[in-house]
């Protein structure tokens, strides 16, 4: 999201639409000029807006929408054109007849507005929505029609109060006033209830706004100068939020589906609207009861009665769900005795009082011969050091739960890992042990060994590799000793007898440099024909004696196909600190690479 807005700050077409429409908002609010000039400005900057709504909206369609969201934003874009066409009209009479009475639409243009409203709520109505059942569908159009039956009866206190005198154009214009309000509560309710909003929050909101401001101004058309100012203003705030959604649209990319933004599986809307029409009787009834009191009433009325069959169907759905609930308990019954997992449960002494028949499976053991008899028992010797503690854990809370992986015996005489979940339930009646599912990790545990063996040991010799020894000096006692061993001419063995040659030469050295390691030293091969051995807590006498076992060893010649192949090899030895391994490591090979100088001498 903070991405998204810093993306919008930066955006030209942002900046220069909110400084424009400032501006222009300003001038008709508070700057110079008769009425027919700001009539004339007004209404030939509308089409150029109404443009840059098809432009903007033409630009969406272009992303990496979804089907019926780009559906929606060609709506828009047809629309825009509608809008073009009718404003277009009035600009033309605000040039011929100029003055306060041009800002009163002309049937052309008002006919362009009602289909292109009519057009868009038909869109709004036919766009899907993510709702998978009846009953989830049915709760959106009863939350729906209660909210815009609140948005109905607050367009009819506002825009449509019984007035006398007023010409037809300014009652058409009220018309479409209410029009627009009242498809701008249905795209709210659209976007925040269907769980398929066709465009982002970000992009929704101005355009929002722009309805409900453009429906408010219809309140404001007459043929008088008395709100012109406030009228124009208005309408041009309205046009340049309308072209700010598609721009904001295509700059924070694709709408976020209603699961992603973690939105709430219910909606308050519907009783907000409730609350508000309640908190508007007092001022409607102030002065009797009147055309305005009959119509809230009525609004309460339809509210009331639909968020009451919400409700109910609220009703219906828990006891459904119950039932369902109650349905699955028995199916888990049921799967448990079935189960190819282990389950069982023991006693507070540590005996078996219960194992499921998978044991059979997983063991090769009657679960009549198990039962009765100390789990430990079963565990292999090398794992009581994992299984013991988790005991001791298991049993310190009344619910305590643990996680452990160890092998249990099988009746052919081999071992099975196996990943155990036990809780305690000895407080609880009619089970007073401690429950336990147990599942088969033989397989799983075994690749995973082998992952990790070949992720830290060299692949042709089987020693260490560079990112275990690293890793070991790193953590070895301070301070320790390496060696760096380095092959003598290994180049010509594989350029005289080939790679295949070379590589049985590398094994053979691996094997005399881990014989000539003591416990707990590590040899490794770090590369190449370049080998290394760790002696954590040694000094460079116990590396130097290390050392001289290995040269004895490499004193054999290696046999390679038939053939006994002398080979040398320099070792280079360094003690010191483990803080700085690099340093320790930079020693034992420059005193390798020395004495290597001093063969080649010789």
């Amino acid at each position: 999201m903070s991405r998204s807005l810093a993306a919008v700050r930066r955006d030209p077409w942002v900046r220069a639409l909110v400084a424009a429409g400032g501006v222009l908002v300003l001038w008709f609010l508070l700057g110079p000029g008769s009425d027919a000039a700001r009539v004339r400005l007004f209404w030939t900057l509308l089409p150029l807006t109404d443009l840059l709504i098809w432009h903007a909206s033409r630009r969406v369609t272009r992303m990496d929408l979804p089907a019926d969201a780009r559906r929606f934003w060609r709506a828009v874009s047809r629309t825009s054109l509608l809008f073009v066409l009718g404003d277009s009209s009035q600009t033309v009479v605000a040039w011929v007849r100029p003055g306060a009475a041009a800002a009163v639409p002309n049937a052309f243009q008002a006919g362009a507005i009602l289909v292109g409203v009519a057009y868009m709520v038909w869109i709004m109505l036919t766009h899907p929505g993510r709702l998978p059942t009846r009953a989830a569908r049915l709760r959106f159009w009863l939350d729906a029609a209660s909210v815009l039956a609140g948005v109905a009866v607050l367009a009819w206190l506002l825009l449509l109060p019984a007035q006398t005198g007023r010409p037809v154009g300014a009652l058409v214009a009220q018309l479409l006033g209410t029009a627009i309000i009242l498809v701008a509560g249905f795209a709210a309710v659209k976007l925040i209830l269907s769980g398929n909003a066709p465009l982002s929050v970000a992009a929704a909101a101005p355009m929002l706004a722009a309805g409900v401001l453009q429906g408010a101004a219809g309140s404001l058309v007459s043929p008088g100068s008395a709100h012109l100012d406030v009228l124009l203003g208005t309408q041009v705030l309205s046009s340049v939020l309308l072209v700010l959604g598609p721009r904001l649209q295509e700059v924070c990319g694709p709408p976020v589906p209603a699961a992603q933004r973690g939105a709430k599986p219910y909606s308050l809307l519907p009783y907000t609207t409730l609350a508000g029409m309640f908190a508007g009787l007092p001022f409607v009834l102030r002065d009797g009861v009147g055309a305005d009191a009959w119509i809230l009433l009525g609004g309460l009325f339809v509210a009331t009665v639909l968020a009451v069959s919400r409700q109910l169907l609220a009703f219906a759905e828990n006891a459904a769900l119950v039932r369902e609930l109650k349905g699955q308990e028995q199916r888990m019954s049921s799967l448990l005795a079935h189960s190819t997992d282990i389950t069982s449960l023991t006693g507070a002494d540590g005996t078996l009082t219960y194992v499921s028949p998978a044991t059979e499976r997983l063991l090769g053991k009657e679960p009549a011969l198990v039962l009765g008899t100390p789990v430990v028992a079963h565990i292999h010797p090398d794992d009581l050091g994992v299984f013991l503690p988790a005991m001791a854990q298991l049993r310190s809370a009344p619910d305590a739960t643990v996680t452990y992986q160890v092998r249990y015996a099988h009746a052919d005489g081999s071992w099975r890992w196996l990943d155990v979940v036990s809780r305690n339930l000895l407080h609880v009646p009619g089970v007073r042990a401690y429950v336990s599912n147990a599942r088969d990790a033989t397989q799983a545990r075994l690749l995973q060994d082998e992952l990790r063996h070949q992720a830290t040991h060299d692949g042709l010799t089987g020693l260490a590799n560079r990112a275990l020894f690293d890793a070991r000096l790193a953590a070895a006692d301070s301070p320790s000793a390496v060696l760096l061993v380095d092959l003598n001419d290994f180049k010509l063995v594989n350029d005289t007898y080939g790679h295949h040659a070379g590589d049985a030469v590398l094994v053979a050295v691996a094997e005399r440099l881990a014989a000539a390691t003591p416990s707990p030293g590590l040899a490794a091969r770090l590369g190449g024909d370049e080998f290394a051995v760790l002696l954590p807590g040694a000094d460079e006498r116990a590396a130097a004696a290390t050392a001289a076992r290995f040269l004895t060893l490499m004193e054999a010649p290696v046999r390679v196909d038939g053939r006994l192949l002398p080979i040398r090899a320099s070792v280079g030895c360094a003690d010191g600190p483990t803080g700085d391994p690099d340093g320790l490591l930079r020693r034992a090979d420059a005193e390798m690479y020395r004495l290597k100088r001093m063969t080649r001498v010789s």
